[in-house]
Order: structure tokens, then sequence, then C-alpha cells
């Protein structure tokens, strides 16, 4: 069987994890890593057998032997990559959030309707089993109409100060919340039109890091359904999970609870107590295994097969919407209409 050439731009945390997917996938063959630090990409090459690094990431778009692309870069820099995938009629897989910039978004989504290239933002949540369920059980009516959620992702104080070394040009909202967003859409079937978000600035502040310890934002959707989405992350590093995550949805005749602080397994050693996260990814028998590698594994699904991927660019288009509205009601103090 002939196998999709892939790349990946970007060697971080999660470029690592694309790397790793390509280099495992039945249908894939990882073709080149691109970054700007050479030595970051080098290490990923070495350790998926990948021949082709580049620090120039047009390069690795240009390359005829790469058909897809995953952009895993931070969440402010995707709009370049994605643009130069499009414009090469490269398939592109592009990490939350789309964009944290409307503008950029817009823009994506004109260059991907004159592109013959697959654009699919990786909001990977949805293929959580308990996610995708709840989704099944509202579309079949089990709890009414969907009226009312809350949801909560908040992390612990490493993530902003030693995990990101970019948190300052991002914020909670941005790289936490955006998964939740684009869960509440699709839960609620309508789209935001107005928000009113606060934040509190204390704690990374005075670490030297601009960006908000908290933020809390109530979102009131077209249906009549509001919404709440809290993020955080300062955390005490002694909470058990790096990630603490709730989503409730409330309908007309029924609730759906979503608790993912611990995920089936408590581990109790004299050293520490830890809940580990591991639907997402975890590996088994040498391969990683969870949601993330579903979605991508989608997104390749609908290269070969010439499908429609699941998650539009559309969709990643009205996230950003929330949250750079989000970012607008925090700095104006007051509720805002959906920026347009």
């Amino acid at each position: 069987m002939e196998k999709l050439g892939m790349g990946v731009i970007g060697a971080g945390i999660m470029g690592d994890y694309h790397a790793r997917v390509y280099s495992e996938l039945r249908n894939t063959k990882l073709i080149a890593v691109a970054d700007l630090i050479e030595e970051r990409a080098k290490k990923i090459a070495q350790k998926y057998g990948v021949k082709k690094v580049y620090t120039d990431y047009q390069k690795l778009v240009e390359d005829p032997e790469v058909e897809g692309i995953s952009v895993a870069t931070p969440d402010f820099t995707h709009y370049g990559p994605v643009i130069a995938c499009l414009e090469a009629e490269k398939h592109v897989l592009v990490e939350k959030p789309l964009t944290t910039d409307l503008k950029e978004a817009d823009k994506i989504i004109e260059a991907a309707k004159k592109s013959k290239a697959k654009l699919m933002v990786n909001y990977s949540h949805r293929w959580l089993p308990a996610y995708f369920q709840a989704h099944q059980v509202i579309e079949e009516g089990q709890i009414g109409e969907p009226v009312m959620s809350y949801a909560r992702k908040n992390d612990t104080i490493y993530v902003p100060t030693r995990m990101l070394g970019w948190a300052e040009k991002s914020s909670s909202a941005m790289f936490l919340s955006a998964h939740d967003i684009d869960l509440v859409r699709w839960y609620l079937k309508s789209e935001a039109e107005e928000v009113y978000a606060n934040a509190v600035f204390k704690v990374l502040k005075n670490r030297g890091i601009n960006t908000p310890d908290c933020i809390q934002a109530q979102v009131k959707f077209k249906s009549g359904a509001i919404a709440t989405f809290e993020s955080a992350w300062i955390y005490p590093n002694t909470f058990p999970t790096m990630t603490d995550s709730f989503i409730e949805v409330v309908g007309t005749k029924g609730v759906i609870h979503l608790e993912r602080k611990k995920e089936q397994i408590e581990i109790a050693t004299e050293k520490a107590f830890q809940t580990p996260r591991n639907l997402l990814t975890f590996p088994i028998l040498g391969k990683l295994q969870g949601a993330f590698s579903l979605s991508l594994s989608h997104f390749v699904d609908c290269i070969l097969e010439d499908k429609k991927p699941y998650v539009s660019a559309e969709d990643g288009r009205e996230v950003t919407k929330i949250l750079c509205s989000i970012h607008k009601s925090i700095e104006e103090g007051k509720p805002v209409k959906l920026l347009t």
C-alpha cells in the first residue's frame, strides 16, 4: 500500500505527538519536520527515523514528497504556515485554535475556498468517547433542548511558567477554553451573539508574565442558550493532575455531566497521589492511542477518501470569533456583541 507523505511544522510538545502518530499509522509516512530551532527538529526527526529537517517551513511545504501537513506551532503563529499550505495545495491539519486573530481566520477561510486542499482544525476532544456520546445523546433529544452549559478547564501553574515559553502571547482562554468552546457550540447547535468576560491579573503578572491568571466568560447564543467558560492556569503544582476539566450541559428534559479530573485510574505511592489523564494520548503496545490519534487518523482518511473533515475551517473561525470577543470584553470591561 502506498503511504501518504506527511510533514510536521513545529517541533514542540504537540509537534512530537503529530510526528509520532504519522510515523505509526499504517497509511502514512513521516517525510519531514520543520522548526525554527534546528536542534528541536533534528531531535524529533531522529526519534522517528526522518531524514528531512527544515528550519524554514516554506521549504517543507514545497517538498514534493509531502502531501499532508500538520501545523503544530504556538497558537498565535498558525496563520503563515496554514496559508502557505493552502496556496501550495497541501492538505493541512492545524492545531487549535485556528488563529488568535479573526482577520487572519477570514483570510484562511478565503484561501481554503480557492484551494483544492483539505483543511481541518484539530479539535481532538470531539473524538473522546464520552464527549462524542454526549453529542449523540443531545442529537437524539434525550435531554430535550440544551439551554445552558458550564465548561471549566484549569491548568497548574507549571504550564504558563515552565511548559510554555510563550504564555504571555496567549491566554488561558486561547490555550484552554478553545476546546470547550468548540464542544459547547457543537452541543448547543447555535452560534454565539454576545459575550461578557472578566479576568484577573495577579500571580503571573508578579512573575513577569503579562497574561491573565484566570478568565470567566458568559456567552449568549442565538438560540437563547447561555454558557459560562472558565479557564485558569495558576492551580498549585501539587494538584494531582495538570488539568482540571468539567463540562455540564443542561437541557429542558435532562442534564449531562462530563468530569475529567481523573480518567478511571488513581495511583497512590509514597511520593504522590496521581490521577493520570490517558484518554487523549496513551501508548499501548508501542503505539500512541486515544482521541488525539483518532482525530489525526480521520484527517488522513479525509485526504485518501476525498471526504470533508469533521471539524471545518468555519468551525475554527467561530471559536476564534468567540475567543477574540472574550478578550475584547475584558479590555472594554463590558458586554460586547460578537465580532463579525
